[in-house]
Formats: C-alpha cells, structure tokens, sequence
C-alpha cells in the first residue's frame, strides 16, 4: 500500500554566523496511513534519507528510471519503506523533490507509470512557483490525491492484469524464457537475474506466475546417487507447469449484440474485425507490442474502459461516465484505438459508436515440450547444463500431476 507522497524544495538557509544550512522545506504532504500525520512521520522517512535521496539525484550513482536523474526507485536506509521519488528543477533552477513511499513487498515497478504522469504535471505546477511566485497547492494536492487514488486501484489486480505482469517486465520475461527451457534453482535464478537488475525480489517477481499457478516450486535434496549429495544441485527449483501467452480474439459478444440488434453498423464491424484478423497471428506478437497491451490493462482507466465495452458498445458522445473527474477521457479512447482494443464506427447519420476490436485472452497450455527438454538434459554430457536424476523426476512428476489443471480467465 502507498504510504505517503511528500514535496519538499530544497534550500540553503542562511543562519545568523553567516553559514549556509541545506534543508528540505515542506511543499505538501499527503499521507495514505492514518498511523502518520503532517505533526509525526519520523517513522515513515527521517533527513538522513531525504539527505541520501537529494544525493542520488544530484550525483546520478545508482539506479534511475526515465530521464537522467529525474526518477529515483530504492530502498530507504533509516526506516522499512521503499521510495519512487521525483527531482524536478524549474527555470530558476529552485530544486524539488517528491517522494512517494511504499511499504517493502509492494511491487514499486507497476505503479512508476503513475508516478511519471504525476511528474509531468507537477513539472508545470512547480514552474508557476517561479512566475507567479507562490504555490498553487490545491492543484498540487489534488494531483497526489488522484496519484495515490490510482495506484490503489492497482493494488488488487484482475487474473489479466497478473499476466500483464509478466509481459510488462524484463525480469519476469526472463523467468519465462528460462523455465520454458529447463528447472532451475532459485539461486541460480538470482544470479542471471543480477545481470540484468541489481538486488532482484525474486519472490515479488514469481508471485505473478504462482498466483495463477504456471510455476510450483519444491526442494531439491541434491542426491546424485550412492547416497551422495552434491550442493551444487541443492536448494529451491522451480518448475513450469503451465505455459501461456497473450491472444486476441473477436468479440462473440459483441458481434452477437450488434447483430441480434439489427444495428446498420454491423456490416462495417464485422468488416474490420475480419481485415484485423486476416493479418493477426498470435505467434508474430513483438515484445514492444506485448507490453505497450500490458501496461494498457494496468492502466486503471484504460482497464476500466476496456471492462466496460465488454459489456456493450455505445455512441462516442454518450459513453458512461466511469472516468474519475482527474483523466481526460478522450486521450484513455485514443489509447485504445492505437493498441486495436476498440473501434469507432460511423452510422448513416454520421453518428460514431464505439465497440470493442479484439478481446483479450490469455492462452494457457501444457508444456509438452518440456518432457523432450527434460529428458535431454538429464542424459547430457555437459557438467554446465546437465540436471539429476532428483531433478528430472521432479520435473516429470510435476507435469503429471498438474495436467488436468485448468487455469481459467
């Protein structure tokens, strides 16, 4: 859960001796927790890291996320959080930091998006501090109220929004790549995955795919025959079960509304429908393309609207209001007509209805191809990529027993 956003300016203050003292003034402070208060939230954040913060920023040593320095992600050192913050500069190079808190197993990597979004905006609020000298705190605030609105919404995600997880992350693509390959260890894992992300949450990048049961993990006593156990192959395996990928369908629903309704725009729809998937295969997806779709569906508006046209198509000009007061409806509509979700359509009397393109669905199916894999690799000569006997049998069992498994969407 988000815990706070919090702005502050950094300043020199100059004491009575002459000595400049560096602080950070308080811009606004909003808090999720109603265990902290503007008055008390030492425990949430304390100077040493605000400190710590300003100088990864400034110096640009670690971890970053968009442009140069702008973004920070990291731990905090002083309390139990973890931090996205913003370093934004304006035109008289006043210095602001905005800093949103998350507790330690929240997954920062999905809600950075809300937090850039936030960032441009805040970039023109701090630029008036400089023309018209002062803060327009009530627009600032409510850009963190909705902020924190939307990464709530994204705390509880549907069984789509899990798979756009895995397409949405380098990391986790790299975990489906490797398991679709062979088991492997969890230690082994986080050595291939340092590579890539220093300090990698192995257990927050496999929740995905445990919560919609593709992996099993078990304990490998690292047997190697004649009672012998060999550490190298000893630990926690994990193992793919299910295999899945992001497929569009057409719309059964939708074309049955809009035939059985006899609505004159049928014919143009089920027009487009068939010229998408004349040119459409599933197994031609790019991985640009894949995670463009996924960061659609964890967009909350976006996820929202495409929930919505499920259900029914409407006129453009009289679509539900399930847009919050905070988001400009027509750019989520553009969203969607860029990525092939919707369509718009025109009737006879010029009038545009709007109807959902493609629907999405995971495809789920068995890895058979991993009993070929297995086999191979348990019979391998080499020391680099052979697997025991323990681990081979494991992996064999598994497939077995989770065969008749049905993940549904």
């Amino acid at each position: 859960m988000i815990q706070a956003i919090l702005s502050y300016q950094f300043i020199l203050k100059k004491e009575e001796t002459g000595v400049f003292k560096p602080q950070f003034k308080p811009v606004c402070l909003i808090f999720n927790n109603k265990d902290f208060s503007r008055s008390d939230y030492s425990e949430l954040i304390d100077e040493m890291d605000l400190f710590a913060i300003f100088y990864q920023h400034t110096t640009g040593i670690t971890e970053t996320i968009g442009d140069a320095n702008r973004f920070y992600v990291g731990r905090l050192k002083q309390t139990s959080y973890q931090v996205i913050s913003i370093f934004l500069q304006d035109s008289a190079e006043n210095q602001f930091m905005t800093m949103s808190i998350f507790e330690l197993d929240d997954e920062i990597g999905v809600f950075e998006e809300q937090v850039k979004k936030m960032a441009i905006k805040l970039g023109e609020l701090y630029e008036d501090f400089t023309k018209k000298k002062g803060f327009n705190l009530d627009k600032i605030e409510s850009e963190f109220k909705f902020t924190i609105f939307q990464i709530d919404r994204l705390t509880e995600l549907d069984k789509l929004q899990k798979v756009a997880l895995i397409y949405q992350n380098d990391e986790r693509l790299k975990i489906l790549e490797i398991l679709r390959e062979r088991p492997i260890s969890k230690r082994d894992l986080k050595e291939i995955l340092e590579k890539m992300k220093p300090n990698p949450n192995i257990d927050l990048l496999l929740q995905p795919f445990l919560q919609l049961n593709l992996i099993r993990r078990d304990w490998i006593k690292g047997e190697t025959g004649k009672k012998k156990v060999d550490m190298k192959f000893q630990g926690e395996y994990l193992f793919l079960v299910k295999d899945l990928i992001f497929a569009r369908f057409p719309s059964k629903d939708s074309i049955h509304r809009i035939k059985t309704g006899k609505h004159e725009i049928y014919k143009e729809y089920k027009k487009q429908i068939n010229q998408y998937f004349a040119n459409y295969n599933v197994n031609n997806q790019s991985s640009e393309d894949l995670k463009e779709l996924s960061s659609a569906l964890l967009n909350p508006d976006c996820f929202d609207f495409y929930s919505l046209m499920t259900n029914n198509y409407y006129p453009l000009d009289k679509l539900p209001k399930i847009f919050s007061e905070f988001v400009d409806s027509k750019s989520i509509i553009e969203i969607m007509l860029k990525l092939n979700l919707i369509t718009t359509i025109k009737d006879k009397k010029g009038k545009s209805w709007v109807t959902l393109l493609t629907e999405i669905k995971p495809l789920v199916s068995f890895p058979e191809y991993l009993l070929v894999k297995v086999r191979d690799l348990y019979r391998s000569k080499s020391k680099d990529e052979n697997i025991t006997y323990e681990i081979a049998k494991k992996a064999l069992d598994l497939l077995e027993v989770t065969y008749p498994e049905k993940v549904k969407f």
